[in-house]
């Protein structure tokens, strides 16, 4: 079944395409003109890192809102099928997270010493009891 579309959606659908497109070339450039302000300025000091990467981050959610709605037509699907879609990626960008958090605390811990070993030692081995600990009664061994 083809669908049909008047003249007055086609150029909504065209416009909402352009107006997608142009945000993320904004977003793209701002985003690599603030890693040329780092690289040049704060390189050295050891400037804000911290606020550049969650800046990225942002930026990026930014840029993946706009692909995943306009190019991908979340944007036009039910309220069900689009939580359906984005509920797992969330928990799965969630899980990646604790999942780096979780692996540096390993990574801390080992590197400062921190690591508590529990030696595993077997029981010692009585020659005059069984493997059940019951004595035999002519004192011989299996």
């Amino acid at each position: 079944m083809a669908h049909t579309y008047d003249m007055e959606t086609y150029k909504s659908q065209v416009s909402a395409v352009y107006r997608a497109t142009v945000w993320l070339t904004i977003i793209t450039i701002v985003e690599v003109a603030a890693a040329l302000v780092w690289m040049n300025i704060f390189a050295e000091d050891g400037g804000p890192r911290m606020l550049l990467n969650s800046f990225f981050i942002v930026a990026s959610l930014l840029k993946a809102y706009f692909i995943v709605g306009e190019f991908m037509h979340i944007r036009y699907e039910t309220r069900a099928l689009t939580i359906t879609i984005l509920a797992p990626t969330a928990f799965l960008i969630w899980f990646i997270i604790a999942f780096l958090w979780e692996g540096a605390e390993w990574l801390n811990n080992k590197d400062e010493g921190n690591i508590i070993q529990i030696e595993n030692k077997a029981p010692a081995h009585h020659p005059a009891h069984d493997d059940h600990g019951h004595d035999h009664k002519d004192g011989s061994q299996h």
